[in-house]
């Protein structure tokens, strides 16, 4: 009996220990199994983090470049719109900047409030540009600084790819005999750089004047005048970018980051994108779209005299005037005002038209 209970016991054992032996080994693999998975979720876990890192990044590696490709604030229309109701400081009409690539949203017409518009498509490398802005820019001044706010000046900086010729002003008037026998002659046009190096200044100097209308558009206009007064400074290759830096400080823009805008070239895209879309539309009945510069737009209408020509300029802006006036007093209901005649000569440069008790001041200009 004692043998039989023994040999059962030892029988018993060494089942125990295969079955012990069996747990342990499936203990060992469901280990075994275990760490694999985690091992392989580790690595699902990092490789899932890295993509969403990346992605992250690509995300905001986009935001970042669309950001840099917008266009700059204050110029929702491709222009930056310039009044003055105080008739000291010059305000430009704020709004948001335009996506790359977008459509502008053209300024709402004004003339049913009594306001006359001018529009100007301007290129500061081109001689012709300049010269209207010689001729006309202090009367257009004048005429902001008298309007009390009911004229305004929208400027679009352009930089037209095609070659830009000389301009030729208008001849000397021929002296009679008896003040001298000898007519004075024609002035010659001075030589200007075709497409290569005026078409780059072009770009810069349009994205410069983006840079100051971005952070600082309060000076914008002071700076338009900086740039064509400069004109006639510079050569073939325009004002470097360390130029038009100081050009624009000595104008009165500290606005931080216009300096690093400018040496950047911050806006070229956005200039060759506004252009293009003058190049194929312009937002005015009947007006066609921009071939070459200058291109003005008085009260909706283009003006087709010569660019220094004072005179013509000013007759279609008091042209432009008598219509806004009249649209207000029919939107209103009241008589419209008739303008007296120093409103309606063409003014001498500092003259101020005297308005009509009632009237709103009709702009002057200086010839």
């Amino acid at each position: 009996m004692s043998y039989q209970r023994s040999r059962k016991q030892k029988v018993g054992a060494k089942a125990r220990r295969i079955q012990d032996r069996e747990l342990a080994r499936i203990e060992r693999a469901r280990r075994v199994r275990r760490a694999t998975v985690r091992h392989v979720m580790l690595r699902v876990g990092v490789v899932v983090a890295v993509l969403a890192v990346l992605a992250g990044a690509g995300l905001v590696a986009r935001a970042v470049v669309a950001n840099n490709r917008r266009g700059p604030a204050n110029m929702a229309s491709d222009g930056i719109m310039i009044s003055s109701t105080d008739g000291q400081t010059m305000t430009a009409t704020t709004s948001a900047p335009l996506p790359d690539n977008g459509t502008p949203t053209p300024s709402a017409d004004l003339a049913s409030s009594g306001v006359t518009q001018v529009v100007a498509y301007l290129d500061y490398a081109d001689p012709a540009s300049a010269a209207f802005w010689a001729t006309n820019g202090a009367g257009i001044t004048q005429m902001l600084k008298a309007s009390q706010g009911m004229f305004t000046l929208e400027i679009h900086p352009v930089a037209i790819p095609s070659a830009r010729e000389s301009f030729t002003p208008l001849p000397a008037a021929t002296p009679s005999p008896a003040a001298s026998s000898t007519p004075s002659p024609t002035p010659s046009p001075t030589p200007q750089n075709l497409q290569d190096a005026g078409y780059d200044y072009a770009l810069r100097a349009a994205s410069t004047f983006a840079c100051v209308a971005n952070g600082a558009p309060d000076q914008a206009l002071a700076v338009n005048d900086a740039l064509f007064a400069a004109q006639a400074t510079f050569g073939t290759s325009g004002l470097t970018d360390d130029q038009l830096v100081a050009l624009v400080q000595k104008a009165g823009v500290t606005a931080k980051g216009t300096s690093e805008c400018i040496r950047s070239h911050h806006y070229e895209r956005w200039v060759k994108q506004a252009t293009a879309r003058a190049t194929t539309a312009v937002p005015f009945s009947g007006v066609p779209a921009l071939g070459t510069a200058p291109l003005i737009v008085v009260g909706g209408h283009q003006y087709t005299g010569k660019v220094d020509d004072a005179t013509a300029f000013t007759t279609i802006v008091l042209q432009a005037y008598q219509a806004a006036s009249q649209a207000a007093s029919a939107a209103s209901g009241t008589p419209t005002p008739t303008p007296s005649d120093s409103a309606t000569a063409a003014p001498t440069a500092g003259a101020t038209a005297a308005p009509t008790s009632g009237a709103t001041p009709a702009p002057t200009a200086g010839s």
